[in-house]
């Protein structure tokens, strides 16, 4: 597993939620952890410095020891790069956030190391008795066929298009299992903070 990992958030809901996400990600510098913290959290731990989100924060809070904004796409939709793993807290706190403005707000996120290993997906969302439910999957079998061939050679530009688009596949075929198995065997997102 590589040092970056890239999640793709898009968050499914009203109106009013689309906005309160382009409202909280108004002001995010990219590739500032300070900056994200602050829009998502009341209280972010310091250093002693006052420079720089302290990494036990960060931990406790988002997950890995470091996220931070690294693109939006709009309508809900913006992407992160974290340290290792994906901030599993952070999502949840985000879903928290948005569940207050829609009832029936729901988040999908499909996230890759930098090196493809792990590729995965999670989604956040009620269950069918209404219970606010995460559900996490992981796959660490692709492999990018381009890594010993020269960005030069003649195939390289079909052969990466055609990885890329398997990959998506298979992230999409785990965003939907994550949404089956919430409605069966979904764990309750108090149950994963604890």
């Amino acid at each position: 597993m590589a040092n970056y990992l890239k999640s793709m958030i898009e968050v499914h809901g009203n109106e009013e939620v689309v906005n309160k996400v382009d409202e909280l990600l108004e002001g995010v510098e990219y590739s500032d952890v300070t900056s994200f913290a602050k829009a998502f959290y009341n209280e972010v731990e310091m250093g002693e410095s006052g420079e720089g989100v302290l990494n036990t924060w960060s931990m406790d809070n988002l997950g890995p020891k470091w996220t931070y904004l690294y693109d939006i796409q709009g309508d809900g939709s913006f992407s992160v790069e974290s340290a290792w793993y994906p901030p599993i807290k952070f999502f949840i706190h985000l879903y928290n956030i948005l569940v207050k403005v829609d009832p029936e707000v729901f988040i999908e996120v499909m996230y890759e190391d930098e090196a493809y290993d792990p590729i995965g997906a999670v989604v956040i969302k009620k269950d069918k008795d209404g219970t606010p439910c995460i559900w996490q999957e992981e796959d660490d079998e692709m492999e990018d066929p381009t890594v010993d061939m020269d960005w030069e050679d003649e195939e390289y530009e079909q052969t990466q298009m055609d990885f890329m688009e398997s990959l998506y596949d298979r992230q999409r075929e785990m965003v939907l299992y994550c949404h089956d198995l919430i409605e069966s065997d979904g764990e309750p997102i108090e149950d994963y903070e604890d």
